[in-house]
């Protein structure tokens, strides 16, 4: 009884342990991305800012958005296990904010079930404003 019990233990300990590395697989950043220059065009911030989500950089993903956007880029950071950038436009100015349009593969962790934001290609855009003497991302959407 008792080795059977140390046997079951094990298992536990061991189900436990390899579900942790898989988590920490998933979310650990992959590599850097460098914050762009404060001289850098919306495009290029809008760039760095998916290639920092989808290498799960969080300091750089946070850094490029404004504060009121951080909860946003939190959410991408946990959900998304990756995403391909695929085209981004040039910036449509719309006031003192500029628009730039994307397309992207997304790819989710298998524990994500979002059915407003499903797996594959998705066009999306960002919307941009000049703070700190740089361009950070303040909003995001469809359209």
């Amino acid at each position: 009884m008792r080795r059977a019990w140390k046997f079951t233990a094990a298992g536990v300990v061991a189900a436990v342990a390899a579900a942790g590395a898989a988590w920490w697989w998933e979310v650990t950043p992959k590599y850097h991305v460098p914050v762009p220059a404060a001289s850098a065009a919306p495009g290029e911030v809008v760039r760095a800012y998916m290639r920092s989500l989808d290498a799960h950089d969080g300091a750089t993903a946070r850094a490029l958005s404004t504060s009121g956007h951080r909860p946003v880029t939190g959410t991408w950071l946990s959900d998304t296990s990756g995403l391909r950038v695929l085209t981004v436009s040039s910036p449509v100015a719309e006031g003192s904010e500029v628009q730039v349009s994307v397309t992207f593969d997304l790819h989710q962790h298998w524990w994500t079930d979002d059915a407003s934001m499903r797996p594959g290609r998705h066009d999306w855009s960002y919307v941009l404003v000049r703070q700190q003497g740089r361009w950070l991302i303040q909003d995001e959407g469809m359209g």
